[in-house]
């Protein structure tokens, strides 16, 4: 491939300017942008005809200063098309050693309109989120008469009067809470508290709690986990999640027809959580239109109550927990909502520790309540929230576990399989920990290690999961990726080194580009080796190798 192959085949403008200052060649996407111009630059002067007018002697000032102190020079400049339109365009002109020059110049358009539309975004949210406090304060005091009134005795007619005021009132708090909360995550300030959760736990409940709807309805409601499954997730966002799809379903799904839920590990150490329905489905443009905010897609006109936000604020809580979610639908057939989250593997129990107490684990439901406005049906659970401390989650009377047996008790401690979920594995065999955000790299460790050298890998998604992962599986060393989600692979190191039990386990690191400086800063932070990504499983396994016959880890 010749010189000039190489520029026809660049979309930036690329010119080539000799020491003498004339032009020598240029790109076919040049070619085009000047049109008729082009067989008038002969020279780099000529090049200036093409730039804005009012900014052609600065340009030309700055550009000469630059180039006599280093060999290139940057910048934003508006270029004239063809069309007499002028274009912002990023200028790049470097200087090489004989004294010719290469001009390049990238169309920033589309930039530039994706920039005004994010600021514009932005400004929409915030103005959201203050519009929302300020409804939130006379909505309050509002309320607060209308509880006072209640008290007082009134005739019938005026009580149940006092009873509406309550019940919108309240129907429109949540609907603020739901707003606002849509706001803070689309500005990036969502309120996320990630850490190990018991998925089956949370779907039991949830099902539990839209009892009353899925009897009005008829539907029967099927629940087909494969395992005791852990999700890397927020327990109340998680549950606040699954809560809107599976009310969804039942809202939308076919009368006396069924929901299932089921619950599946995928590749790359994720858990996948889907809610199918058998109702009306989606058309390929409704899907387009699915999780904008007060989108209702015409259901407004069927008299199924709901503001439209519940799948909006469920996909932005999903993204903010690192997870995706997802729809397929067929038209008349029903649809498959899915959220896909990082898994947490918790085979392993701690010594030291007695369990999963302290990361919310046993409690089959969550009894903070929620508040949302979309399932609100006969004054239910959408103006006072769905079940307080002590409400519990109605009768759980005509759903099928698929044979695997009822959960117990609320704050039972114990596993929806009637077992502990985490268990003490046998320490058999070369057993790694690895720690990486990225699904495609950890499936790819983890099957290289597996077949090469019959490894069990226990995979971590971020780096604060990593210490009680060490703790618990008591690996033969510690595999990390130098780019993390949450720390950088220098931080985790140094954690790592001054824990006493994963303080004496070595370490690797999996970096891409990484230069020798870079190699050498992560052994001196504590890294035994650092391997190339992509990855290249000769090398992991030699890595590997080596340290099995070199350390010996207890156990």
């Amino acid at each position: 491939m010749g010189p000039r192959t190489l520029l026809d085949t660049l979309t930036d403008l690329a010119v080539v300017v000799g020491a003498d200052g004339h032009v020598t060649d240029m790109g076919a996407a040049a070619r085009a942008f000047l049109g008729e111009r082009a067989p008038g630059v002969a020279r780099l002067r000529d090049l200036l005809e093409v730039v804005d007018p009012t900014l052609r002697v600065a340009l030309g000032e700055a550009v000469t200063a630059a180039l006599g102190q280093a060999d290139q020079w940057r910048g934003s400049v508006g270029l004239v098309n063809a069309a007499g339109v002028t274009e912002p365009h990023h200028v790049t002109i470097r200087q090489d050693p004989d004294g010719g020059l290469v001009v390049l110049a990238r169309d920033t358009t589309d930039q530039r309109a994706r920039e005004i539309a994010e600021s514009e975004s932005r400004a929409k949210d915030e103005l959201i989120a203050r519009l929302g406090h300020e409804l939130r304060t006379p909505l309050n005091a509002m309320l607060g008469f209308a509880q006072l009134l209640e008290l007082e005795p009134l005739t019938p007619d005026l009580h149940d009067d006092v009873e509406r005021i309550i019940t919108g009132g309240r129907h429109m708090q949540a609907l603020i809470d739901d707003v606002l909360d849509l706001a803070r995550l689309r500005a990036g300030r969502g309120d996320i508290n990630k850490g190990p959760v018991n998925v089956l736990d949370i779907v039991k409940g949830v099902v539990e709690l839209v009892e009353p709807l899925a009897a009005q309805r008829s539907i029967r409601r099927v629940i087909h986990p494969a395992e005791p499954l852990v999700a890397d997730a927020d327990r109340r966002r998680l549950w606040q999640v699954l809560l809107n799809l599976v009310g969804n379903a039942l809202k939308y799904g076919r009368e006396g027809g069924s929901v299932r839920v089921g619950i599946v590990p995928i590749t790359g150490s994720r858990i996948r959580i889907e809610v199918e329905d058998d109702g009306v489905g989606l058309s390929p443009r409704a899907i387009d239109r699915l999780f904008r905010p007060f989108e209702r897609l015409g259901a407004e006109r069927t008299g199924i109550e709901g503001s439209g936000l519940g799948l909006a604020l469920s996909h932005a809580l999903v993204t903010a927990m690192g997870g995706v979610l997802t729809v397929a639908s067929r038209h008349g057939v029903g649809s498959v909502f899915a959220v896909v989250l990082d898994a947490v593997d918790m085979r392993f129990e701690d010594p030291d520790d007695d369990g999963f107490g302290d990361d919310g684990f046993g409690d089959s439901g969550y009894n903070g309540g929620y508040g949302g406005g979309d399932y609100g049906y006969n004054g239910g659970y959408g103006a006072g929230g769905y079940g307080g401390p002590s409400s519990g989650y109605g009768s759980a009377a005509g759903y099928d576990l698929g044979g695997m047996g009822r959960s117990a008790a609320p704050g039972s401690g114990t596993s929806s399989y009637g077992a502990a979920p985490a268990r003490r594995a046998e320490a058999v065999g070369l057993r790694v920990v690895h720690v990486s955000g990225d699904p495609a790299v950890r499936s790819a460790v983890t099957d290289a290690l597996a077949r090469t050298l019959g490894a069990d890998t226990v995979t971590v998604p971020r780096a604060a999961l990593a210490l009680d992962a060490v703790r618990r599986a008591r690996p033969t060393f510690v595999l990390l990726d130098r780019d993390l989600p949450d720390a950088t692979a220098t931080e985790l190191l140094a954690q790592l080194a001054a824990d006493p039990t994963a303080g004496v386990i070595p370490a690797l690191v999996l970096a891409e580009d990484a230069d020798p400086g870079e190699r050498a800063r992560l052994r001196r932070a504590g890294a035994v080796d650092v391997l190339d990504l992509p990855l290249v499983p000769a090398s992991l396994s030699a890595a590997a190798t080596a340290l099995t016959a070199a350390v010996t880890v207890p156990r």
